[in-house]
């Protein structure tokens, strides 16, 4: 192939690249055509169009699709030979791709093979990755960046039109602002792109002063849209990241005064966070009672009841406060389909949720105060949500509130079905019941969810079936799939190749790698399409596909 063939060949590679990149955040059926449209590019390596098109000028269109079909038939199997070869001599890319291998192995130890296969099927990637990048040409530094640049305008995108959702006010839960992807998985790319903007502005000169102020607004306005989505796990994952950073600069500067005002930066930012926090929790459980006496009738004249224990506190107020049953049971079953005494669509209490939403909106729980809400209040009220503020005021707020809530609930009933925090608890204790009874081999590939709806049954859960998921860990995920074993081949499929291709000394790698296995702790990321082709392809790529040199 010549030079020129070669460059073509390497633009079509390259812009393959930036459109799955650029799907990521944004289209799971794009990031799936993608990939064909790479492993199709990948196999076509030394096509040569004026030899196919030989073919149906010397034999017409109807006899050159023979000899066409038979050229690339040959070329196909000419470069799967080599293209198998090279990924087999790439030690550190069979060993990552050892992780799939793996899953496969666990075929011979499930009875649940449907469910194996589709699974087979969603971590196809960390196969398919690494054997496509270990055979194609390295992206030098010059065509790296422009592929970020490319990906950072699409979660860019992402945000603005998650944002609108959010203006918009339609959503029943502030995860539905994220429609592409789920708001994890989506928040897990704000948080890569916040830190390659920080590279950016710092280390690459390739940027003007203008440039790199606007790349300081987009980081921080990806910090403001990770807080106003409540996404805990990205913040968290930036956060012990940053500190990490300062520590390591910190150690590096020899500037006395740049080194002290690092130390008190790393002592005061948890500082701040702890204070927020307690603040926060102090000001929602704290109540301010008024100094006048409280009516003791309803509008209505019927008597109202001061429940200040069975029902605590929230937002500030108590729950069981102003509360006349009788008239609020008649007058929500006017204004809904669902019964006062039933369960809204969430399997909670109905009760409840009408009670938590009319305090949240500062109402008293009576005729009166359901006629006050609105039809979306109603609709609110019937899907599950007890508090207008976590809608109205989504946030950092909200979700410490959503979070207190839950813990409050789990701690009085036992259910964690409420908040996502406390069913991960359940899920935790949910693994190590299952590890214990299958330490050495796991369950397989195919039992996973079987064996997890067993163990909330041995365990007499309250945790709603809708809600019994998996280990929401994905160390504890391979460990109860595959035991000790498994776990142990998955850490070192992990780390070995890292190793040995230096990729530790390349920053991009070292921030992705360790959002990503930090996000591990509190999630099943390699269990979803979304979760999947980001890991695999981002490692893979920076892995076996860029070369290690970066900007200075």
């Amino acid at each position: 192939m010549t030079l020129g063939k070669k460059n073509i060949y390497f633009q079509f590679y390259f812009w393959i690249l930036v459109y799955i990149a650029i799907s990521l955040p944004l289209s799971k059926y794009t990031m799936s055509m993608g990939s064909i449209l790479l492993f199709v590019l990948w196999l076509m390596e030394d096509f040569q169009g004026e030899v196919a098109l030989r073919f149906f000028r010397q034999k017409g269109f109807i006899r050159g699709i023979s000899p066409f079909l038979a050229y690339v038939w040959h070329l196909t199997k000419q470069n799967l030979n080599e293209k198998f070869n090279r990924f087999l001599h790439n030690k550190a890319a069979v060993i990552f791709a050892s992780i799939y291998f793996l899953h496969l192995a666990g075929l011979f130890f499930t009875s649940n093979f449907a469910y194996g296969m589709k699974d087979l099927k969603v971590k196809l990637p960390l196969f398919f990755f690494p054997l496509v990048f270990a055979g194609m040409p390295k992206l030098d530094y010059r065509w790296f960046r422009k592929l970020l640049l490319y990906y950072l305008c699409a979660v860019f995108i992402g945000t603005l039109y998650s944002s609108y959702l959010l203006v918009k006010g339609d959503f029943l839960d502030i995860r539905e602002i994220s429609p592409f992807i789920s708001s994890v998985r989506f928040g897990l790319n704000i948080s890569f792109g916040f830190f390659i903007l920080l590279y950016f502005i710092i280390a690459d000169h390739h940027f003007n002063q203008k440039q790199k102020i606007s790349m300081g607004l987009m980081a921080l306005w990806f910090l403001v849209f990770l807080s106003l989505m409540e996404s805990i796990t990205s913040l968290s994952i930036i956060l012990i990241i940053g500190i990490f950073y300062l520590i390591f600069l910190t150690f590096k500067i020899r500037n006395l005064i740049l080194k002290g005002t690092l130390f008190l930066l790393i002592l005061a930012i948890p500082s701040f966070l702890y204070t927020y926090v307690k603040d926060v929790v102090h000001e929602a459980t704290t109540v301010i009672l008024p100094t006048a006496p409280p009516d003791k009738l309803t509008a209505l004249g019927n008597p109202y009841t001061f429940d200040t224990i069975n029902q605590g506190v929230e937002d500030g107020k108590y729950v069981g406060w102003y509360l006349c049953e009788s008239e609020l049971k008649k007058a929500w079953n006017q204004r809904s389909s669902i019964d006062f005494n039933g369960t809204d669509k969430q399997g909670n209490e109905l009760r409840e949720t009408l009670i938590r939403y009319l305090t949240s909106k500062n109402l008293r729980k009576d005729a009166a105060g359901v006629a006050a809400l609105t039809s979306r209040d109603i609709n609110r009220v019937e899907n599950g949500v007890a508090n207008y503020n976590y809608l109205k005021h989504p946030g950092l707020r909200s979700r410490i509130l959503k979070i207190l809530k839950g813990y409050q609930v789990y701690k009085s009933t036992g259910n964690p079905s409420g908040n996502s925090l406390m069913q991960r608890i359940e899920y935790t204790k949910a693994s190590l019941g299952i590890i214990k009874s299958n330490f050495w081999h796991g369950v397989g590939t195919g039992d996973l969810q079987d064996a997890f709806y067993g163990e909330f049954s041995a365990m007499h859960s309250q945790l709603s079936r809708k809600f019994m998921f998996h280990a929401h860990n994905q160390y504890l995920a391979i460990f109860v799939a595959f035991g000790i074993f498994g776990l142990l081949i998955f850490l070192f499929a992990l780390i070995y190749p890292v190793l040995i291709t230096h990729a530790y000394r390349d920053y991009f790698f070292v921030v992705f790698y360790l959002i990503m296995l930090i996000s591990m702790l509190s999630d099943d990321t390699l269990e979803t399409h979304a979760g999947v082709m980001l890991f695999a392809f981002f490692t893979s790529l920076i892995l076996f596909g860029k070369q290690r040199k970066n900007a200075v």
